[in-house]
């Protein structure tokens, strides 16, 4: 069985949600018209009595979902139950057939030249009768409680390897959905499947983010990760290739067609594009370009928002996708807690975690613990290459990065002034007697005096050096376009 949550995310009302699960799952019958009712009843509830009425049919989002994954969950544990049973008794078959066949190959051990001498029909002595019974029954518990463990093991086994199989496809949400119900629901059901050995189930998603629903919903045990990385270059040249000469079009690439094929990397939805785009009569150095310039455009927009107000929204602040993007730009990968620790983030994990959600990012672990920081695909290494190389957007972002350095520091150097006010005061009120002037250890108000001063200096000096900074970015903005060419 497999339940595609792209499909649901798509949805545009709590009754498709229902009715497009239901189909998913083949759950009958969906009385979608009875959500609208409801709707209508509760309007007019609202209209009449100042609240929403109980009109008996009324359920909530949640219910319904449950409802439809609880009678799945009923069927599938019959479907395990009867595979189960199944193999029980194919396996206690096998095993009768086992102990028949050996009990066969015993009688015929006693047939052979000793039989027809007429040794071994003769009546036997009594002890030799208890000996041989003895020995002959024990054999026989001995094989008898191995078979039975045999028997055992292997029920076991093959009850696992019968367990249905449910896929729950793109366990994500979209940028900027509400949604969240569905997965904590879809997270609590699979967790119920798993751990009454009811279905195995295999749960897809683009990133590790949205395991935290599993983990929630399954917090005693472990999950099992599988992580797939992008195909090799190697693979993804042969896939374009194979899919190009499928559609009798000249696969003999030069060596910088080739190059730039390896700048997509192996994403296949990227391969997919460029594929399509060749398909069409572009040329492979034009389809790549393509493909980068429209992510420039699109990183641009989702990372850094149309306009002010639109990058309010964004979970993250421009600053802090401005220094991902241009660490990013000049190496492969960086160490997590690396930007964690510095500005513009200072510890804030949300906004690199928004980041891995949106696709911007991918974080990789290592013992389970963050670990490095890479581009989200490929070939948005090259787009963030591109996107820092453009002078006027470099410039514009500099600024605001510079400026809020700036600001941060002069407050400081206004703490810093306050609190040798604060220092100074307090000195004038205990003065050392003249005798001890100079002598001894230096009291705390000095040390700390000395700190704040030489903190005070190291701030005005990073304010005027990124001042300057500023000035001559400020000259790059006024050329305009003319500072690209």
């Amino acid at each position: 069985m497999t339940i595609d949550c792209r499909v649901l995310q798509n949805t545009t009302s709590d009754s498709q949600m229902v009715a497009s699960l239901a189909t998913q799952t083949g759950y009958w019958p969906v009385f979608t018209f009875l959500n609208s009712m409801n709707n209508l009843i509760d309007l007019a509830s609202v209209g009449l009595i100042g609240q929403k009425g109980d009109s008996g049919i009324s359920s909530s989002l949640d219910d319904q979902l449950r409802q439809i994954l609880t009678v799945v969950g009923t069927a599938l544990k019959g479907v395990s139950s009867s595979h189960r049973a199944a193999t029980k008794r194919q396996i206690q078959k096998r095993e009768r057939e086992k102990l028949e066949t050996k009990e066969e190959e015993r009688i015929r051990a006693g047939n052979g030249i000793m039989s027809e001498l007429g040794f071994g029909d003769e009546p036997m002595l009594p002890a030799d009768g208890t000996c041989a019974v003895f020995v002959e029954t024990s054999e026989e518990n001995s094989d008898s409680g191995e078979t039975t463990r045999n028997q055992r093991t292997q029920e076991e086994m093959e009850a696992v390897d019968a367990l249905p199989i449910v896929v729950i496809r793109n366990f994500a949400l979209k940028v900027g959905s509400k949604r969240e119900e569905l997965l904590t629901v879809l997270a609590q059901w699979a967790a119920t499947l798993a751990e009454n050995q009811v279905a195995h189930v295999i749960v897809l998603s683009d990133n590790r983010e949205n395991s935290k629903y599993l983990a929630k919903a399954l917090p005693s045990k472990p999950l099992s990760s599988i992580v797939l990385s992008d195909a090799d270059t190697r693979s993804s040249i042969s896939f374009v290739k194979q899919k190009l000469l499928d559609a009798d079009i000249n696969t003999d690439f030069t060596s910088h067609q080739v190059t730039d094929i390896e700048r997509l990397g192996g994403r296949a939805s990227d391969l997919e594009s460029l594929i399509h785009k060749v398909r069409n009569g572009q040329a492979v150095e034009d389809a790549v370009e393509s493909i980068i310039s429209r992510g420039v455009v699109e990183l641009r927009k989702n990372a850094f928002g149309d306009d002010v107000d639109d990058a309010k929204t964004l979970p993250w602040t421009r600053e802090q996708a401005w220094a991902v993007l241009k660490l990013l730009s000049k190496r492969e990968h960086v160490p997590y807690y690396d930007v964690l620790v510095e500005y513009p983030f200072k510890g804030d994990e949300t906004a690199l975690r928004s980041m891995e959600h949106a696709e911007l990012i991918s974080i990789g672990t290592h013992d389970g613990r963050p670990s490095t920081i890479r581009p989200g695909k490929p070939v948005l290494r090259w787009v963030f290459e591109r996107l820092v190389n453009d002078p006027i957007f470099r410039a514009s972002q500099e600024i605001s990065y510079n400026e809020n350095i700036i600001s941060g520091a002069e407050k400081t150097i206004r703490a810093c002034e306050e609190e040798l006010t604060t220092i100074s005061t307090i000195a004038s009120r205990a003065r050392l007697p003249w005798w001890k002037f100079g002598f001894g250890e230096p009291r705390g108000t000095y040390v700390r005096s000395q700190y704040l001063a030489n903190k005070m200096a190291a701030s005005a000096k990073n304010i005027g050096m990124l001042e300057k900074k500023n000035a001559e970015l400020k000259k790059i903005l006024a050329k305009g376009d003319s500072a690209a060419k």
